[in-house]
């Protein structure tokens, strides 16, 4: 089975640079079997990180050309942004399962407790979340977000750091919004390691999205289950390419 985790913005470009697409592959690797092969791509041209809307609608179409020009479609493709941007699009292009680490992440806390909160990294983060979970009509289990203030390129630089503020976070989504089950709302976040800390600091469970996504990913996989054509169609029509003004 080959699972693709596709990173809508352009890390190769970033500060992190290459090196932190195969940090990401090794992770996620290491979490399944041996007879599951993960890969890392992110997107050219895209958003060198992804912390509103604007970003999340800009880094669609680079994500949509990087998939489009691969040779060989994966098994199962994980939208690599905790905003799941661009996931229905995927759905109707692809004939693989795709899953979006937000919508996965929530379906499974709400079976772990009554009320789930989020722990992210920014203020401007909030809106694009909360926005989320009205679609998904989750919003009778949503105890609400709350942001650390570090940006996602800084979280590598200061993990300790970035753990502490989480962990603080989370103590007070459980304590003022009655929140039993949190989960980290930024993939980087996801690959700093920091969810069983985090669980033991505020006592209840932390779901890890890029965890979440990949196991999900692999059990649609293994079940033969595709996205269903009656709510992700497939497009009509060639797709137009916007084309640049002479």
């Amino acid at each position: 089975m080959n699972i693709l985790y596709q990173i809508p913005g352009d890390v190769t470009a970033g500060p992190l640079g290459a090196p932190e697409l195969e940090r990401r592959r090794g992770i996620l690797q290491g979490w399944v079997p041996g007879d599951v092969r993960v890969e890392v791509a992110d997107a050219p041209g895209g958003p060198l990180s992804i912390e509103s809307h604007a970003e999340e609608a800009l880094c669609v179409p680079p994500m949509i050309a990087a998939l489009s020009a691969r040779v060989q479609q994966p098994d199962a493709v994980i939208v690599g942004c905790f905003g799941d941007p661009g996931l229905a699009a995927l759905r109707e292009l692809l004939d693989c399962p795709v899953v979006g680490p937000f919508e996965a992440a929530l379906h499974i806390a709400a079976q772990l407790g009554g009320r789930v909160g989020v722990v992210t990294i920014l203020d401007s983060v909030v809106p694009v979340l909360d926005h989320l979970v009205r679609g998904m009509g989750l919003s009778l289990r949503y105890a609400g977000a709350i942001a650390i203030d570090v940006p996602v390129l800084e979280l590598k630089n200061q993990p300790d750091d970035a753990a502490a503020r989480a962990a603080e976070a989370g103590l007070t989504l459980v304590r003022t919004k009655e929140a039993d089950v949190l989960v980290l709302g930024c993939m980087s976040l996801a690959f700093l390691g920091v969810a069983g800390e985090i669980a033991t600091r505020t006592g209840v469970p932390v779901i890890n999205p890029a965890r979440c996504a990949l196991e999900t990913a692999r059990s649609l996989a293994t079940q033969g289950l595709v996205q269903s054509r009656r709510t992700y169609a497939k497009p009509r029509k060639p797709m137009v390419v916007a084309r640049e003004r002479r």
